[in-house]
């Protein structure tokens, strides 16, 4: 594929609890197209109530937060069925009418060839926002409605991968509701599935926000009420003590559409386990590129994250996170993640670059498959 005829847009922010992360995958985004000389780079940022605003100034403001002041900032208009791909941009100049619209408003169409969501989390990584590229009828990279839904809901994601025999942790899982109809009879119906430690997590929520470690009756109900605050599931997990390995995938634009699978990772976090403030703000985790396993474990690896990603019908890319248990040797997925961060300490940028795909590389890969 020559990027240089190619029209690209992206989009960051959101109203997700990533939103600040988002940023920051943006910024390693838009570099690296801007480096390939894409023929057409158009932004759209989306702020945290959920405003679409197309921006023209410098990446540096994104990153740092003040890309909002800046003079470019225009509303941004979207118009499903309109022959050609793309959006309009308007000021919003003039007085308001009686039925509460501006009067003079300039609408610019701006084409677009490929749209690329770099967002994380709720409404944007969930399958909302593909599918508005679906009913705009424009290309887009990453997964789809389906698989980005699934994937983000990780009570369906679960259950899916029992179905197709992907080993995981013992888990449960529980509603909002449920649990405050009556919280004694919760605790002892999961207390029969696990036994504490027991990890708790809001079901729809990324980066690991919201998710604690209960050891006691008394921590359970503390968890589930911080899960709850997020999303109105939670899922419940046997803690597992062992290593928490990743790999990338890649979709490939053969006609087979193979997937590449990057080298595994290990994490060893600066905490007891890998939250959010340990990915994206401590500096102190440790990312081994390529973790020391055996051949056997890495193909295992390597086996079921092709199957996941199939499994939830994934396009384009995702990263799969595995544990590997000390005490048995069991290989246990934890979760796949459809758009993974691309952040200057993001294990998937860094694991493929490490499996021959630079960031230029990377990212004309993840555009060509869009276009498949």
């Amino acid at each position: 594929m020559d990027i240089s005829q190619i029209k690209v847009c992206v989009l960051f922010g959101g109203q997700s609890n990533e939103h600040d992360i988002s940023r920051l995958s943006v910024s390693y985004i838009i570099s690296v197209l801007q480096e390939s000389a894409v023929k057409d780079l158009q932004v759209i940022g989306i702020t945290q109530n959920g405003e679409f605003k197309y921006y023209d100034g410098p990446a540096d403001l994104i990153s740092d937060g003040t890309w909002l002041e800046h003079e470019s900032i225009k509303d941004v208009l979207f118009k499903p069925g309109h022959q050609g791909q793309g959006f309009y941009i308007y000021d919003q100049n003039g007085s308001e009418n009686q039925s509460g619209y501006k009067n003079n408003t300039e609408l610019t169409w701006i084409e677009v060839d490929v749209f690329f969501p770099v967002l994380h989390g709720k409404m944007g990584e969930d399958g909302t926002i593909q599918g508005l590229f679906e009913l705009l009828n424009t290309p887009f990279v990453g997964c789809g409605v389906l698989a980005s839904s699934i994937a983000m809901d990780k009570v369906a994601s679960r259950n899916m991968f029992d179905t197709v025999g992907i080993p995981q942790a013992n888990w449960t899982w529980l509603k909002k509701r449920k649990f405050y109809a009556n919280p004694d009879f919760a605790i002892e119906a999961i207390k029969n599935i696990l036994t504490y430690p027991i990890f708790v997590k809001p079901a729809n929520a990324g980066s690991s926000v919201g998710i604690t470690k209960a050891n006691s009756d008394q921590d359970l109900l503390e968890s589930l009420a911080i899960a709850f605050e997020h999303d109105d599931k939670a899922i419940l997990e046997q803690a597992i003590v062992g290593r928490e390995i990743e790999v990338a995938v890649l979709e490939l634009t053969d006609s087979d559409r193979n997937l590449f699978v990057s080298v595994p990772g290990e994490i060893i976090p600066d905490r007891e386990f890998y939250d959010f403030e340990s990915k994206y703000i401590s500096d102190g985790s440790i990312l081994i590129i390529p973790a020391e396993l055996e051949p056997q474990q890495i193909e295992e690896i390597n086996r079921y994250a092709k199957l996941a990603f199939r499994t939830v019908d994934g396009k384009g890319l995702c990263r799969a996170d595995f544990f590997l248990e000390k005490s048995t040797g069991r290989i246990l997925i934890n979760e796949i993640n459809t758009m993974p961060g691309f952040t200057g300490i993001s294990m998937y940028p860094k694991l493929m670059a490490e499996s021959g795909y630079p960031s230029n590389k990377l990212v004309e890969a993840l555009i060509a498959s869009a276009f498949k």
